[in-house]
């Protein structure tokens, strides 16, 4: 049978970043010798960008080593069989190795950033593949995963709209070969049209069905946007497609299945194995590394989650250019890619046209947003950076891999509630989120990571035996965490006075905010000024090292505290950060009770699970947070090893940047309503 699917376009360029493994085209498949498959071509050679990008995938489905050009033996890998490069080769008497899209796709799939499955043949036969093991039918029918899932959820009144009379109308599903372009579609619907003579149709299919004019009958209506199919299968009378092979989803929902292409009907295991055994193979979407099918179906399940979670369009407000790449991914759904703005006015008209979501970068928020949204009933969330970041700090404009998206206010600011002070405060932690929680605390521990993993290591560093060791971590002093949550204690100065007074006979150890010693950010003291209080300025240093030698840490509202505190560490706080008043750290400030104790694997799980979004900045996809370690901990590992993780010229032009550009773009800024809002927040 022949089996044709839409190509996936190819894919968004990386994220800028230290974010590469082996070669950096990608995370290094195993070294285990992938095994050589029946009727795979000893060689093959890629014959454009987009099989190259594959190279992962097909060496380990097919075992085939790369080669030169049109060497001796050696195959040219094609996308697809009806690529210009497939043409070609048939011409030349070497058919080529047809690589194409596998039936089950995550809705941020492409070839550059990695598919879940692949169809390969050659000499038109499958290459590899294998008879569906366990019941990958049921789980496919069970999660509703069909093609490329980039489908919302459900239909909702469309679907009702269409089926709600009776008799039900028949699908004509586009879908395989007859939606590989408007003019096949219609052709179909033309037969089944004349076929049918007086029955109700409806048009529809996994990715819309465009081109199709509603007035080829008055018996006919067009679902133009994407469906699940899985949805129509249960409510049309029957369902037509163009070849059997299309067919396999209607047949296994049990629905009265007719292909007009003619042929005899094959039995539902025949026409399933077709589907997905001959030729398909399936990758972890993330690493490229093959995986059993079942393993497949659950990434998938898990991505699509995330893409229909978007169930409105994204309107940004205030994202820097360099910063959007990510962000994009964060926000793609069903219902388009994010539209920036930056301006109240802007993003108010986006999000009425498209019915959208307002999401603002918090330190650039206009000051009228938050009005203008509740006057037209726009919903309005503020984004930060996570927890787990990068390597590298945001400041010298390296990328961020995870998120907050907050609806209520944002954990850096206490002048209002937060989305992450009401989870913690009102959710129940079950047992076993307690306990994946706890495994992440230990193992970002174990790993060595930070939010970002910058910092010489402290091993030269000789420090005293038997002495108690103070930490007291340098703030952005413009942080809106430092101006609104730490009220007696509001500067660097002060911290440190208040950090001796408190610990008169430790070996206090005082560590500039990396922002502030590379000269981006304020909040510097002259040295002497700051050894007259502390006993050692330990600038430049990584965190975590610093974590492993020291006792106490004493802060204002730095995440430094957060990390401390699960290292095990005692943590007195002078503000009010999203970490103080659970009954884990000595608060300092006035009004800092939460009225509830927390476990510290319960902070952890709001704090690092519940609550960011993460993504993959290999793979270009939204992640876990275990899974974001892996990438952190390469990264670091290929990073320069300097205080910043940057090399001197990077360091140089950034301080150029924030010297002389950034005053003349935010009087720019200022100039069409856009004004710059107090500083991030824990740094």
């Amino acid at each position: 049978m022949n089996c044709a699917n839409n190509p996936v376009p190819d894919g968004a360029a990386r994220l800028a970043g230290p974010w590469t493994y082996g070669n950096g085209s990608g995370p290094e498949p195993s070294r285990r010798k992938p095994e050589m498959q029946p009727n795979a071509p000893p060689a093959y050679f890629a014959t454009g960008p987009t099989v190259a990008r594959l190279r992962t995938e097909i060496e380990a489905a097919t075992g085939a080593r790369p080669a030169r050009a049109w060497s001796a033996g050696a195959a040219g890998a094609v996308w697809g069989p009806a690529s210009p490069a497939a043409r070609l080769l048939d011409r030349a008497g070497r058919p080529g190795l047809v690589v194409g899209p596998g039936p089950l796709l995550s809705p941020y799939d492409n070839p550059a950033t990695g598919m879940a499955s692949l169809r390969i043949g050659h000499r038109g036969a499958p290459v590899g593949g294998q008879v569906p093991a366990g019941d990958l039918a049921g789980a496919l029918r069970r999660l509703r995963l069909y093609g490329r899932n980039r489908f919302p959820p459900s239909a909702g009144v469309t679907l009702d709209d269409v089926f709600g009379g009776r008799p039900a109308p028949a699908l004509v599903l586009a879908d395989g070969s007859a939606a590989a372009s408007p003019a096949r579609l219609r052709a179909l619907v033309r037969r089944v049209l004349a076929a049918r003579p007086g029955e109700r149709l409806v048009v529809a299919g996994p990715d819309g069905a465009p081109g199709i004019a509603r007035d080829l009958s008055s018996r006919l209506a067009v679902l133009s946007d994407p469906v699940n199919p899985w949805l129509l299968f249960e409510r049309a009378a029957r369902v037509y497609v163009d070849r059997w092979e299309t067919g396999w989803g209607a047949r296994l929902a049990g629905a009265e299945t007719v292909c007009l292409g003619g042929g005899e009907a094959p039995s539902d295991a025949a026409l399933f194995v077709a589907a997905f055994g001959a030729g398909v193979h399936y990758f972890d979407p993330w690493t490229r590394r093959p995986v059993e099918a079942a393993q497949a179906l659950d990434h998938v399940a898990w991505l699509r989650d995330r893409f229909a979670g978007n169930d409105r369009r994204i309107v940004y407000v205030g994202v820097s250019g360099w910063k959007r790449p990510a962000l994009d991914v964060f926000a793609a759904g069903p219902h388009g890619p994010p539209i920036h703005t930056m301006s109240a006015e802007d993003a108010v008209a986006a999000g009425i046209l498209h019915q959208a979501r307002i999401r603002v970068w918090a330190t650039r928020e206009p000051a009228h947003l938050e009005a203008r949204c509740t006057e037209v009933g726009l919903p309005l969330a503020r984004v930060e950076d996570g927890f787990l970041r990068s390597v590298g700090l945001g400041a010298s404009l390296q990328p961020g891999a995870s998120i907050v998206v907050d609806d209520h206010g944002i954990y850096y600011d206490p002048r209002r509630e937060s989305g992450l002070s009401v989870l913690l405060k009102r959710s129940a932690f079950p047992p076993d989120l307690v306990a994946r929680a706890a495994r992440l605390r230990e193992a970002i521990v174990a790993r060595r990571l930070s939010k970002y993993n910058v910092g010489l290591d402290v091993s030269a560093l000789d420090l005293p035996e038997g002495k108690r060791l103070v930490l007291v971590p340098g703030q952005v002093e413009d942080d809106a965490s430092v101006m609104y949550g730490s009220p007696h204690v509001r500067s660097n100065r002060e911290l440190l006075r208040a950090a001796r007074a408190r610990n008169p006979d430790a070996l206090i150890l005082f560590k500039p905010h990396p922002d502030v010693e590379a000269g981006f950010r304020p909040g510097a003291i002259p040295e002497a000024e700051a050894l007259a209080l502390a006993d050692r300025i330990v600038g430049g240093l990584s965190i975590v090292d610093l974590l492993d030698r020291v006792h106490h840490v004493e802060t204002m509202t730095s995440l430094a505290g957060f990390e401390a505190l699960i290292r095990g560490l005692t943590v007195a706080v002078h503000g009010r950060p999203f970490y103080a008043g659970w009954g884990l750290t000595e608060d300092l400030a006035p009004s800092a009770d939460r009225g509830r104790r927390l476990g510290l694997d319960e902070l952890v799980a709001g704090a690092l699970i519940l609550y960011p979004l993460y993504l993959d900045p290999v793979a270009n996809k939204p992640c876990t947070p275990e899974r974001l370690l892996d990438r952190l901990s390469a990264a670091r590992e290929a990073a320069p090893r300097t205080a910043l993780s940057i090399g001197r010229l990077a360091l140089l032009t950034m301080r150029a940047r924030y010297a002389v550009l950034n005053p003349i773009v935010r009087h720019l800024r200022a100039r069409r309503g856009v004004n710059r809002g107090p500083g991030g927040g824990q740094r």
